[in-house]
C-alpha cells in the first residue's frame, strides 16, 4: 500500500488523537484536580465577568437613553469617555441606592418579622398542637396519638445536638469558604469596573487574536454563537431578575391585602426563590406555607390558593411579557436545560443552565438545518445530473 504525504499525516494526527484521548481517560481523577484549581484560581477573574455582564444591562441603558444629549459634545474620544464614565457612575449609584433601600426599609421589616416569630413560635406551636388534638379527636383516633409523637420529636433534639457537634469541622470549611468568597467578590467588582471602562478595547482584542489565529469560517461561526449568548443571556438574565421582584411584591401585597401574617417575610422568600426558573416561587412557598401552618392553618390554606392563583398569573401573564421568548426553546428543554446545569454546577447552574441550554440549542439547530439544506442541494445536483444524461 503506498501513502501519500497528506494520508501519512492525517494518520499520524488520528494516532496522537487517539492516544491524548486513553491519556485523558486514564488520568480523569488528576485532570478534574487541575481543572478545579484552575477554576478556583480564576474565579474572581470570572466574577468580575459575570457582574460586569450584569451592571452592563443598565450600563448600556443609560448611555443610549439618559446620557444620549452628549452626543452633541465634539471630539470622538472625549464623547465616548464621557459617556462611558458618568453612564459607570450613574450605575453604581443605582446599585448603591437599591441596596441601601433594602437595607434601610426592608431588612429591618424582614429582622421585625423573625424576631416576633421566634418570640411568638412557642405559643403557636402550643395552638398547633391544641388544633391537631382537636382533629384527632374529631377523627376519632387515639388521644395519645400526638402526644407519643411530640415525645419522639423531643427525642430527636440530643440527636441533633451531637449531630452539630460533629459538624464543627464543616463548620469551619464553610467560614473559610465564605471569606475566601468574600475576598474573590470583592476582587471580582474591581474586576468588573475595569472591563465595564475598556469594553469595547476588550473586545477589539478579541477581535484581532481571533483573525489572527483563527480560520475565516471557524470565526464567523464563533461570532454568531457569541451573538446568541449575548442575546439570550442578556434577555434572560434581566428579565428573569424583574419577573423575581414582581413576583415577590405581589406576593407580600397580596398576603398584606388578605391580613396574612408576617407578608413581607414571605414576600421576599417567594420573590428570591423564584429567581429560579419553573420550580422557584413553589420552593419558596414550602416553608412559607408550613411557617402559616404552625401560626394557624387557615392562614395556610388562603396562602395555598393563592400562590396558586399568583402562579397562574406569573406563568401566563407576567412571565411571557417580562422574559418573553429570549430563550426561545419549548418547556421540555427548558426543563432539562434546568435539570442539567442544576446537577453539574448547583444554584448557579440552574438559573444559567436554561439559557446555556437555549445557546446550545440554537447551535445545534443552525448546524443541523446546514447539513440538511447541503444534503438537498447534493441531491438536487445528481438529479439534474442524472436527468442530463438520459437526455443526452
Amino acid at each position: 500500500m503506498v501513502f501519500k504525504k497528506k494520508n501519512l499525516k492525517d494518520y499520524i494526527l488520528l494516532i496522537t488523537y487517539a492516544v491524548c484521548l486513553l491519556m485523558a481517560l486514564v488520568n480523569i481523577k488528576y485532570i478534574w484536580n487541575g481543572l478545579g484549581i484552575l477554576v478556583d484560581i480564576a474565579m474572581p477573574l470570572l466574577i468580575g465577568i459575570a457582574i460586569a455582564f450584569v451592571l452592563n444591562i443598565p450600563m448600556s441603558f443609560f448611555e443610549r437613553y439618559v446620557f444620549k444629549f452628549m452626543d452633541r459634545i465634539r471630539g470622538r474620544r472625549l464623547r465616548e469617555k464621557g459617556k462611558r464614565a458618568a453612564a459607570i457612575v450613574l450605575t453604581f449609584i443605582f446599585i448603591g441606592l437599591l441596596i441601601t433601600g433594602v437595607v434601610t426599609f426592608v431588612i429591618p421589616q424582614l429582622q421585625k418579622s423573625v424576631e416576633m416569630l421566634i418570640t411568638k413560635f412557642p405559643g403557636y406551636v402550643a395552638s398547633f398542637n391544641l388544633w391537631v388534638n382537636q382533629v384527632l379527636e374529631w377523627l376519632h383516633l387515639p388521644e395519645d396519638a400526638w402526644n407519643q409523637l411530640s415525645s419522639q420529636w423531643q427525642d430527636l433534639f440530643p440527636k441533633i445536638s451531637s449531630g452539630l457537634i460533629g459538624a464543627m469541622p464543616e463548620i469551619v470549611n464553610t467560614t473559610v469558604s465564605i471569606t475566601q468568597g468574600v475576598f474573590n467578590f470583592l476582587m471580582g467588582f474591581i474586576i468588573s469596573v475595569y472591563m465595564l471602562a475598556d469594553k469595547e478595547r476588550l473586545l477589539a482584542l478579541k477581535d484581532k487574536l481571533m483573525y489572527a489565529y483563527i480560520p475565516d469560517k471557524a470565526r464567523a461561526f464563533i461570532n454568531e454563537v457569541g451573538h446568541t449568548a449575548n442575546q439570550t443571556f442578556h434577555g434572560f438574565i434581566a428579565g428573569q431578575i424583574t419577573e423575581a421582584f414582581i413576583l415577590g411584591t405581589l406576593c407580600a401585597a397580596g398576603l398584606a391585602i388578605l391580613r396574612v401574617p408576617y407578608a413581607l417575610l414571605i414576600g421576599v422568600l417567594v420573590g428570591v426563590t423564584s429567581i429560579i426558573p419553573i420550580f422557584g416561587a413553589f420552593l419558596g412557598a414550602v416553608p412559607s406555607g408550613l411557617i402559616l401552618l404552625v401560626v394557624k392553618p387557615v392562614y395556610c390554606l388562603i396562602f395555598i390558593i393563592y400562590i396558586i392563583c399568583l402562579q397562574q398569573v406569573e406563568s401566563n401573564v407576567i412571565y411571557p411579557k417580562v422574559v418573553g421568548t429570549s430563550v426561545g426553546i419549548s418547556g421540555l428543554w427548558v426543563l432539562i436545560g434546568m435539570l442539567l446545569g442544576g446537577s453539574f454546577f448547583g444554584f448557579t447552574g440552574m438559573i444559567l443552565g436554561i439559557p446555556g441550554f437555549a445557546v446550545l440549542y440554537s447551535v445545534v439547530r443552525t448546524l443541523t438545518n446546514a447539513r440538511i439544506a447541503r444534503k438537498q442541494a447534493a441531491k438536487q445536483n445528481e438529479t439534474i445530473t442524472v436527468k442530463d444524461l438520459e437526455d443526452s
